[in-house]
Formats: C-alpha cells, structure tokens, sequence
C-alpha cells in the first residue's frame, strides 16, 4: 500500500463529508482530492517530474494538506521548509536540497532569498497575490485536468525532507521514504488513537509543517473533519473549540500552560473534548495535574524525534493518573510505553544496554525511521548505527515506562554534580506562580558550569527570586541547593532550550 492510493481510496469512501474547516471555507473529502489532482496535474505542466523536489513555505492553510497531496500523486520529493526561519536559512535549505518548485504564502515570499542565490528553483508559485515572475496558485489548478496521474509508486524511495532546528551548526536534512507518513499514521491509529472516528472533529494548535501533518493521513482514513487554525491565541482558539465541536486537539506543553493560565478559560466549554495529545518538550507535573483537573482525563502524551518521526512512546489517556498509588501518578513524569512497532533501549557510551532504572541513551529501531540525513554521510553513520536511531536522549527505563532526563549535551556539570535540565525545571514549575522555566548552564570559575533559569511568570502573578529558591530547597537535595548554583532571569518571552523531535 503507498499513501497515494490511500489518498485517493478514502476521498471516495468520504466523499460529500467536511474534510477541512478554515475560517468560513469548508472542502468535503473530494473537492480536496479534486484540487490536489489539479496541482498534482497543473506542476506536471510546469514541467516538474518524478523524484523532483517541491518546497512550501506556508502556514496553516488548506493549500499545505492539499499540495501535500500533490507531492505523494506525481511521487515528487516533498521539501518541509518553516516559513519561521531567517531568509539566510532558507537559502541553505533550498539550496542544499536542490528544490525545484516553490510554493509559498503570499506572507513569506518577502522573506524569501534573492532569485540569484536559489537559481536551482524553476518555478515560484505563489497561494495569492502573486507577483510578477510568479505563477498563481489558483490558476494553475483552473487549467488542469482532473484525472488522477498515473505513476507506480516506490515506497523505498526518498519522499521527504525535513530540517532540524539548526541547534548547532547547519541544519540536517533528515530523509524520510515515501512511505513515511503511512507508517506513521499506522502507529497512530494503532496506538495514540486507536478510537478515532468519523465523527471527531480534530484541530492542531500546531503548524502543520511540524507534528500536525502526521495527524492529516489517519484524519483523511477515518473520515475526520480536520480544523485549520491560523493562529493559536486563547481569544481565537477558545471560541473555535465551541464552536466546531472539536473533540481531538494536537498541542505542545508551551500552550498547555498558557491556556490553563488564562483568565478566561472558565468561560467555555469543553465537554466534547475526548483527547488531547501533547509532545514536543516536557512538561511540568503539577501543570499537567492543573490541566487535567480543567479538560479531564483526556490527556495523551507522546513523544518522538525528527530522525523517526513523531511516534516512539505514549502514555495514554488512563495513565494519566492525579490521584492513586504513587507508582500510577509517577507514570505522569514518564512518556510512556514504546508504540508495538518500535524497539527501544537504553545504552551506555559503548553501545551496552543498562539495567534497569539506569541512565542511558535512548536508542530505537522501526520501519519508519529515517534513511539519513542528506549529503551528510559521517554525521548519518555516528547517528544511525546497526539499524538503530541513537537519539541523543538521555533516559530510563523503569517498570516498562521511559523516563526522559534531557538531552545528551545539554547536561550541566556544575561542582562535579550531573545536573539535568529538566529536573530543574520541574521543580520550578511547581511553583503557583511561575507559567514556565527554562535551565542552563553557563560557564562559572567556582562550579565550571553554573545554572541559570529564565522564569516566565503567570499573568497577574509575583514573586521574588528568594522566594522561588526557598520554594525550590523543599524539593531539591541539599547538595544541590539552588542558593548554591542558581542564578535566576525573569522575563517576558522565551523558547525552551530543549527541543525533543517533531512533536
């Protein structure tokens, strides 16, 4: 089975269903078939072929799901670029993929690279507004035909690439088979939504260049409306939840904690609300609690990488547990239990797995991990070793459940003491008043590495440094007192230093 077929299989079985809400636009199953033809149809026109590489620079909008669709039906290369990134990266991005087609959002095209240093680049189509030199979305779709293109599909083949944030260095670009988002949407379906039906009414408060795209082929194959949303502030969000009937959420922690933080919050409703699955970066337990307390037991956790995307581990909606044995609300600070077609194991620098409840690496085995990164061969084989992802995750393994510690460089060492990120910043989120917190280290004569933590505050809420350390000293052992090694930063807006996948 390739995703080509199953796009085509399923726009019949749900024909005259709503397939996708934006705004007040709503397409059924096959009138966004219809239009993905026609783009799969009017880019043959244009010349694209087989194997070549289409970008798209756009945010969430109709036309990324369909143009997605294009991609798989004419079985080009699909090039995930985030309209996020700084003009110079884009520039790489393009360039070191060899795209030959750009789509883009009429929003981001200022922001793309001079024509001279992206000159691989045959075709800019524009989604509206397209200016001179461009050719315009739509009507490439008026003057195409609407007959499936025909096209034996490889699954073998390379059908994706995705780039890492660019943490250090330039970024990588991570190859995914054409195949990639079948099997993810398998693991899906078998595992972190096994219940997802016709009748759910799904919206990803997410890009859906990032996580939310893996979500959009189990939509497509349980006949699930799919909302797109623009923007993610509560204001917007909130009343859109009520009013589309929304009973599946794709977030991420950051959001979470700003949702249960907002004044407002008590206004709506959110009683149809059956799942809501988060990942991406950690979170906070005793936030998790809050959130729970406000949705329900609704929660799904999951966590994933770039390298095999999205779907590694889950902690489903009846682990979430606030209230019961201490070994059942543990399972809160965990991320799961391994999906059934992944392997996982924790190692030690040489490779040997540890014992139970011992730190390690995080290495996975599955069919959906990535082929390697692109034209990046030494860095492919000290990631990919004997057909195993070594993650770069440092966790355990306890009772069958994954801990997650932090990040294998991101480790502070701070007067000959490991200290993990994340551990810190758990028990900084306890506190009432704090909305997030991000730890790091920086170098320090006394400690060789000292540990700072930028505090983010909720709306309407105080407190002192001495506060939030006293705070913290209930919690943490005395060798590791944050008078000791904690500086704090209070301020307005922050990204989290961490980043865990494409979640």
């Amino acid at each position: 089975m390739d995703v080509k077929t199953i796009i085509r299989r399923f726009a019949e079985y749900h024909a005259d269903k709503t397939a996708m809400v934006y705004g007040d636009e709503r397409l059924t199953f096959r009138q966004v078939n219809e239009r993905g033809v026609r783009l799969a149809n009017g880019l043959r026109d244009l010349g694209v072929k087989r194997n070549d590489r289409i970008g798209t620079v756009l945010g969430n909008c109709p036309q990324y799901i369909e143009a997605m669709f294009a991609k798989h039906k004419i079985n080009a290369v699909d090039v995930i670029l985030s309209p996020r990134i700084s003009t110079a990266d884009l520039e790489y991005q393009i360039n070191d993929s060899e795209i030959n087609t750009l789509i883009a959002g009429n929003e981001y095209i200022r922001q793309l690279p001079d024509r001279s240093k992206i000159s691989g680049v045959k075709n800019f189509i524009a989604v509206s507004g397209a200016p001179p030199g461009w050719f315009a979305y739509e009507n490439i779709l008026a003057g195409a035909s609407t007959a499936e293109p025909k096209g034996e599909v490889e699954n073998q083949e390379l059908g994706h690439i995705v780039y890492t944030s660019g943490t250090t260095g330039q970024p990588k670009g991570i190859m995914w088979r054409r195949d990639s988002y079948l099997l993810v949407a398998r693991n899906i379906l078998l595992d972190l939504l096994p219940d997802l039906n016709q009748r759910d009414i799904f919206l990803g408060l997410q890009p859906i260049y990032h996580a939310v795209s893996s979500f959009v082929l189990p939509c497509w194959i349980r006949g699930v409306t799919q909302v797109l949303a623009p923007s993610f502030d509560a204001e917007i969000i909130f009343p859109l939840i009520e009013k589309e009937n929304v009973t599946i959420i794709k977030t991420i922690p950051t959001l979470i904690n700003r949702y249960i933080a907002h004044p407002n919050i008590g206004k709506y409703s959110f009683d149809r609300i059956r799942s809501i699955i988060y990942g991406a970066s950690p979170i906070a337990t005793d936030k998790l609690k809050q959130a729970i307390h406000i949705f329900g037991q609704v929660f799904v956790q999951n966590y994933g990488q770039s390298e095999a995307p999205l779907t590694l581990c889950c902690l489903r909606k009846e682990e979430h547990v606030i209230e019961g044995k201490p070994e059942e609300v543990a399972l809160l600070s965990s991320v799961g239990r391994p999906y059934a077609m992944v392997k996982l194991r924790i190692v030690d620098e040489r490779g040997k797995e540890v014992a139970d409840g011992d730190l390690g690496e995080i290495i996975v085995q599955s069919d959906h991990a990535m082929m390697g990164y692109l034209n990046r061969p030494e860095e492919t084989r000290s990631k990919l070793i004997d057909g195993w992802i070594y993650t770069g995750d440092i966790g355990k393994i306890k009772n069958g459940y994954v801990y997650l510690m932090d990040r294998k460089g991101e480790m502070i060492i701070s007067g000959g003491l490991n200290v993990y990120p994340n551990e810190v910043e758990q028990v900084v989120n306890g506190h009432p008043a704090v909305l997030e917190a991000c730890a790091f280290g920086v170098p320090d004569e006394k400690w060789q590495e000292a540990v700072k933590v930028a505090v983010v505050l909720k709306p309407g809420m105080t407190a002192t440094e001495n506060e939030i350390i006293e705070f913290c000293k209930e919690s943490l052992a005395a060798t590791r007192s944050p008078s000791r090694w904690t500086s704090w930063i209070r301020c307005r807006r922050m990204r989290k230093a961490k980043y865990f996948g494409v979640n």
